[in-house]
């Protein structure tokens, strides 16, 4: 499918991926494992469900924004199966804390699986409706994918606004817009 609609999504995906990089490269290391929200959401493990790392820290953030990426590109339809050291979790909760490198490659990886999404999508593809075992069950696919970037952008923003209250400046990119 080669159509305006399909070039928009890959400049959104684009966009949202190179905020979420330039927030956590820009993210001092003083910062990194400190809850954006430390009394509704403070770092620890998971009290209930699957045991796993919980919290709001930038790194915690960046690796849900991620694992909800990745996940949902597959629709349900296919087995999902991150890249290492992300494929080591309990449920979607990490079990150890991620470095700055590699969140960053996460979202390099998560770049790739985007263009193979966005590659392969056809009108059939986007009309299909997400399967029982997809927690937005019924949704079609090309409604699902089409509403991710908004998550990444929500995320990289929220600690882009964490790190920018405690006095980091952005610092300049030539990556910050739309491919």
């Amino acid at each position: 499918m080669t159509t305006a609609f399909v070039q928009m999504m890959s400049d959104q995906y684009a966009y949202a991926l190179n905020l979420l990089g330039n927030a956590l490269g820009d993210c001092p290391d003083r910062l990194w494992a400190t809850d954006l929200w430390p009394d509704e959401a403070p770092a620890g493990l998971a009290r209930e469900g699957p045991k796993g790392l919980r919290g709001s820290a930038p790194w915690n953030i960046a690796h849900h924004a991620l694992v909800c990426l990745d996940y949902d590109l597959t629709g349900g339809f296919e087995r999902w199966e991150p890249p290492p050291p992300f494929d080591e979790r309990e449920y979607a909760d990490p079990t150890r804390l991620f470095t700055r490198s590699e969140l960053l490659g996460y979202v390099d990886w998560c770049r790739g699986r985007v263009h193979q999404v966005l590659d392969a999508l056809t009108e059939e593809r986007a009309a299909r409706p997400l399967p029982r075992t997809h927690r937005y069950h019924g949704t079609l696919f090309g409604v699902m994918i089409g509403g991710i970037p908004l998550h990444i952008v929500e995320h990289a923003s929220q600690i882009r606004q964490f790190i920018t209250a405690a006095g980091r400046k952005a610092q300049p990119r030539e990556d910050t817009g739309p491919a």
